[in-house]
């Protein structure tokens, strides 16, 4: 059985952030070293070869000192805290880059408790830590300083990642992929593909109508003064940001729908505009704006009404594509005269995974390639009338468990690849814009 102290080391050496591992070394009388330089940061000996003693307990295949690969797997982890820095720097430059601090403090708090439970109590936890030179408030501020630069890193390249141009792939680059991670792949499960018409009941004109004067009517009471907060907040079939007063916080071109941004950005600040999209009008007020082409917005939403003749009549629709698509119809071509755009045509599922889809696709589960079933009624967000869905679905092929071939995965690595590839084209940049000076 291990000491209170050793457990505590086996704990802390798998998460303690790099900073908290320079300071034992300098308590240890350590001689610690600048070892690279980005912009006006300093990376330390201590914080690379720390990092690297993470990876090894981690992974025991992870070169130890001493083996022929140890120095260049030390390159590596110096080069990972580069870009990681990198990242930091930029973000701090983004104005969008906003961390959760709320959630922040909810993570850390959920980390102190987890291991005081894990120790006896925070009492035991406490002595451990004075153990190693630390208070319970040092190690926490600690973990959530870590916390938050996790954060920040990936909240930074998804908003590049989100905007960033394709790259090319060649079938060479993927079947080199494949074979790298083909030894690592799980067998494949047992799949059904099928292919779908989805049904979406739509409002009358009059109903679009009414919601369009509803918003009119909106415009005219902001424009003579009330408080928009306030109107979102009584008015607005968004629920999401009605309690918000509206507020969709800050954002670029590319995060809303088209005909939303558009509206936005064609507006100044402390203007109101009248916007129409497929979830209904909206009636947008531009806060503020800044370089780089950023809109603060609040908006109030108006869907227009579903009337039960409405849903009848997608019923209709729904059971017509079943008849058709039992004479033999291509399901391709009934989609593209009566399906949701938004919604997917076909599918790839693990039988497994049938269960996860809405009750009324249970019929699946025992379905023959060839069968047309539906129309399968389920609802998506709210509930409301407006939010039913009726799928007419046709099982196209069933494939037994087996190990993935490269057409298989095909897809899934060119998505991972473009991944890998724009992030490093990410990296590119900042290091082509950033002075770097490695001295390891």
């Amino acid at each position: 059985m291990m000491t209170r102290l050793a457990s505590f080391l086996a704990l802390i050496a798998l998460c303690m952030p790099s900073a908290a591992a320079a300071q034992a070394d300098l308590q240890l009388g350590v001689v610690d070293r600048v070892v690279a330089m980005v912009g006006d940061s300093a990376i330390l000996e201590s914080q690379v070869t720390f990092e690297a003693q993470q990876m090894q307990l981690a992974d025991s295949t992870t070169p130890a000192p001493g083996h022929p690969q140890y120095e260049a797997f030390l390159d590596d982890v110096l080069m990972s805290w580069v870009d990681r820095l990198l990242v930091i720097q930029a973000a701090a430059r983004d104005t969008l880059i906003q961390v959760d601090e709320a959630s922040l403090d909810q993570q850390i708090t959920e980390l102190i408790d987890q291991l005081a439970v894990q120790f006896g109590g925070q009492p035991a936890l406490q002595a451990a830590l004075r153990d190693i030179g630390m208070t319970l408030a040092e190690y926490r501020e600690m973990r959530r300083t870590e916390a938050r630069q996790q954060q920040i890193v990936q909240l930074y390249m998804a908003s590049q990642l989100r905007t960033a141009r394709p790259i090319e792939l060649t079938d060479e680059e993927l079947l080199e992929r494949f074979q790298e991670l083909q030894p690592q792949m799980q067998q494949r499960p047992r799949q059904m593909t099928f292919r779908q018409v989805v049904i979406r009941p739509q409002a009358a004109d009059t109903a679009k109508a009414a919601a369009r004067a509803e918003i009119d009517s909106l415009l005219v009471r902001a424009q003579a003064g009330e408080d928009f907060a306030a109107l979102a907040t009584e008015n607005s079939d968004d629920l999401g940001t009605a309690a918000l007063g509206g507020d969709v916080g800050w954002f670029r071109r590319g995060q809303m729908v088209s005909e939303f941004e558009n509206a936005a950005f064609a507006l100044g600040a402390g203007r109101m505009g009248i916007a129409e999209s497929v979830f209904g009008f909206h009636l947008i007020k531009v806060e503020r704006t800044r370089g780089r082409g950023e809109v603060q917005a609040r908006h109030i939403l108006k869907v227009p009404a579903v009337s039960p003749s409405d849903i009848t009549q997608a019923r209709d629709i729904a059971r017509r594509v079943v008849e058709r698509a039992l004479a033999g119809e291509n399901m391709t071509d009934l989609f593209d005269e009566f399906g949701d755009a938004s919604e997917p045509d076909s599918l790839t599922i693990a039988y497994q995974q049938l269960q996860e889809l809405p009750p009324s696709f249970a019929a699946l589960r025992t379905a023959a390639v060839g069968d047309v079933i539906g129309p399968l009624e389920y609802q998506q967000g709210s509930g409301a009338p407006s939010d039913l869905r009726l799928s007419v679905v046709k099982v196209m092929s069933t494939r037994e468990a087996g190990a993935f071939t490269f057409e298989d995965v095909r897809p899934l690595l060119a998505n991972q690849l473009q991944e890998l590839k724009r992030r490093e084209r990410v990296l590119e940049t900042l290091r082509a814009n950033t002075y770097i000076d490695i001295r390891m």
